[in-house]
């Protein structure tokens, strides 16, 4: 029976409460957003209904625009002289000053542009402003391009439009509204009376119900072309590619409200219909302004809400800590116990594992499978096994790195992989060795199956465990009786990695006819090593001691175990020779070098160290043979130190002292000091020829006899050619220099 961890453990008792706190505050957060969303609704509703208000003020005073309109045209046709305009053949100055006059009271009334007169037989306009004008030189070119194709039906339907304005004082244009009575005479063109309203009307009507800082109240004509707004700049703006005009537009109603996007913000959008007009009278509000007091009022809710469920869940904790506190000691030792229980029965699985596979232990059939059902062994009895051996690459360093408890935290998960991905086809178990490898046992799955899980595995602890490994499996067992064989195979197959390197998989189908093979030590080569190494032909050294290692490639790693310790005991007999015989110490730790062979990995890391070892040896013997040249030199120049006034001194000479050959000793200066014999004679003659000169008064030719110099003239040549300027030339020098001190 599993019991419980203690984290759950702690937590029986605070699991109720908590439970009970989440409800409560769950039911707090819906009463909340139920109260949020009614709130909202109230909000909205709210303005939605003042937006309605303020709209129908707006729409009545735009019919009382209208009416207005009406009354000032029945008032010009029940004049008795201004409709004699309409059918005047040529103008009367005087009915024009009459008419003009009365034009002009007309025009006196609130929030009237304009007045025009159209008589259509003369083409003239009458005017309340400049009097009488033909419509080719009539300012508002606007209205006479209207008047071309206006048609009776159109009568009293509002125009809005732009006056340009004539006047050369200002340049400020006028927005009105143009209402148009429109009447045909017969065939030819009509008459018509035309009132200019100005947008003025409107734009107060708006900004006395507009007292908002944001939205904003506006009128659109049948088309979506904004009509009026308190903003000039937007007057006979196209509206219509807005999504809440066409809303507006194509709606049943002829007034409602809905939310929408005015200008990429989200606002709620009121409107109302005139059918006398064909206007649409619409009002947003941005919906963030519009329940900013609500959104206010949730926040503080909110708030209090989260403060009050943080108190609950804190005294529920802190209670169900108090009443849990018996329980859980309870459980805490109840729980220490199945742990100790638990460590105690896989120690004892392992224990036994290595022991009956690692170590050999003879256990008979009956006893051995006893043992499986007492460590719950879930491999079959009867089935084909095999074993896989996992070993580490690079151990030494691992074992520098992590400690000995740490390591087996590594095996541990090593295991662990192999586990979870090769128990997905058959039954497994695995052993931790101890040392540098794991093993798993294991029913024989198919060969794809196998390489592939291998791959995975491998490829699973180098990423995880941060370490690669190489894999050994050995061949099929008939059954688990096998597995000791099985394993003692798969431990011969893994030490091929010394051929293979880091990070192979080897199987018995690669290894087995290197078992079988008989290696033959090259014992020739080795003759020729140790003659060389006696030489100190140390590149002929190198060469032979690799093809010796090379050569046992394809062959066992016993044969390879073997050659590596004839190789090295040879070197070191021949090394000791050498060190007896001249007295000179190599210093080379035999001992070490022989412990660290043994522990590397691969062939071409024991071929490295030998090399390593070969370097060292060239190296000392390099340092002998300088010291005995460095000897050499010496005796060299103490003889010409000596001799160097002789004029017979030459190589010849001192090779006589010296017992050798002129030739060899020649090219052995030539080497070490990168100067003929010849060369270093006349430095040294030429030095002391300066001390001379510097220091006597003595003759050119004495100072020159006295070095060795055979004739005054060569020796005045060798001098300059090495201090650049004459005997006499240096003496004067000289002195000029010591009388200036």
């Amino acid at each position: 029976m599993k019991l419980p961890n203690r984290k759950s453990e702690s937590r029986y008792f605070s699991s109720l409460f908590l439970y009970s706190s989440t409800l409560t505050a769950v039911i707090v957060l819906a009463v909340t957003y139920m109260l949020y969303v009614n709130f909202v609704h109230i909000e909205q509703k709210k303005i939605f209904s003042y937006s309605e208000e303020s709209l129908s003020q707006i729409s009545s005073s735009a019919d009382a625009m209208l009416e207005n309109a009406k009354m000032a045209i029945a008032q010009i046709l029940l004049d008795r002289d201004m409709p004699k305009v309409f059918y005047q053949s040529e103008t009367d100055p005087v009915e024009t000053k009459t008419i003009t006059d009365r034009i002009n009271l007309i025009g006196s009334m609130p929030f009237l542009h304009s007045v025009y007169l159209y008589n259509g037989k003369l083409d003239l306009y009458y005017t309340s402003t400049i009097g009488l004008q033909k419509s080719a030189y009539f300012g508002d070119q606007g209205i006479v391009e209207i008047m071309k194709d206006y048609k009776s039906d159109m009568n009293l339907k509002p125009i809005t439009r732009t006056i340009k304005n004539a006047s050369t004082v200002g340049n400020m244009d006028y927005n009105v509204y143009s209402f148009i009575y429109y009447e045909t005479s017969g065939s030819g063109r009509g008459s018509a009376i035309i009132l200019n309203i100005s947008d003025t009307w409107m734009k107060k009507a708006i900004a006395t119900m507009d007292k908002s800082q944001s939205g904003g109240i506006i009128i659109l004509d049948s088309d979506g072309v904004l009509v009026s707004s308190i903003y000039k700049e937007q007057m006979l703006s196209d509206l219509s590619h807005q999504a809440f005009v066409q809303d507006i537009l194509h709606a049943g109603e002829k007034s409602g409200h809905f939310t929408g996007d005015v200008d990429g913000v989200k606002s709620l959008v009121t409107y109302a219909s005139s059918d006398a007009l064909n206007w649409k009278f619409v009002r947003y509000t941005p919906y963030e302004v519009a329940l900013k007091e609500v959104d206010k009022m949730r926040s503080r809710t909110l708030l209090i809400c989260f403060i009050l469920i943080g108190l609950g869940l804190s005294l529920a904790y802190l209670t169900s800590r108090r009443l849990n506190r018996p329980f859980a000691e309870m459980l805490k030792k109840l729980g220490v116990q199945d742990q100790a229980i638990r460590e105690n029965s896989y120690k004892a699985k392992q224990e036994f594992l290595k022991q009956w596979v690692i170590e050999g232990g003879s256990f008979p059939p009956s006893v051995l499978q006893k043992r499986f059902e007492s460590h719950e062994i879930k491999l079959n009895f009867q089935e084909e096994v095999r074993v896989l051996l996992l070993k580490m690459d690079r151990y030494k360093d691992i074992c520098r790195q992590f400690e000995w408890n740490d390591r087996g935290l590594l095996r541990f998960g090593m295991m662990n992989i192999a586990l979870e991905i090769m128990s997905r086809h058959a039954p497994c178990e695995a052993v931790d060795s101890g040392d540098d490898h794991v093993i798993l046992l294991f029913h024989k799955p198919q060969i794809e199956e196998l390489e592939h899980d291998i791959a995975q595995i491998r490829h699973e602890i180098k990423k995880y465990l941060k370490f690669s490994v190489t894999s050994a499996v050995s061949r099929v067992g008939e059954d688990v009786t096998q597995c000791p064989g099985c394993y003692s195979e798969a431990l011969e197959i893994s030490r091929f990695r010394v051929f293979a390197g880091w990070e192979a998989h080897l199987d018995a189908d690669q290894t087995s006819e290197a078992m079988k093979r008989s290696y033959r030590y090259p014992i020739q080569k080795e003759e020729l090593l140790t003659d060389a190494l006696m030489l100190g032909k140390m590149e002929e050294v190198k060469l032979l001691c690799q093809f010796i290692l090379d050569s046992t490639e394809g062959y066992s790693y016993k044969d390879l175990n073997l050659t590596v310790l004839r190789l090295f005991f040879s070197i070191n007999m021949v090394v000791d020779t050498l060190e007896k015989a001249s007295g000179y110490s190599f210093g080379i730790p035999f001992n070490e070098m022989f412990a660290h062979l043994t522990e590397l990995e691969r062939l071409s890391d024991i071929s490295d160290r030998f090399m390593e070892m070969f370097q060292q040896i060239e190296e000392k013997l390099g340092e002998k043979k300088s010291a005995k040249y460095e000897e050499l030199i010496r005796k060299i120049y103490g003889i010409i130190d000596a001799e160097y006034r002789k004029e017979d001194l030459c190589l010849d000479h001192i090779a006589d002292i010296l017992n050798m050959s002129p030739v060899y000793l020649g090219r052995l200066i030539k080497k070490h000091t990168s100067k003929s014999v010849t060369d270093y004679i006349n430095e040294v003659r030429i030095e002391k020829a300066a001390e001379m000169l510097e220091g006597s008064e003595r003759l050119i030719s004495e100072i020159s006899s006295e070095t060795g110099f055979a004739s005054t003239s060569y020796f005045g040549r060798v001098f300059k050619k090495i201090h650049g300027i004459t005997p006499n030339e240096y003496r004067q020098k000289m002195r000029a220099a010591a009388s200036n001190l």
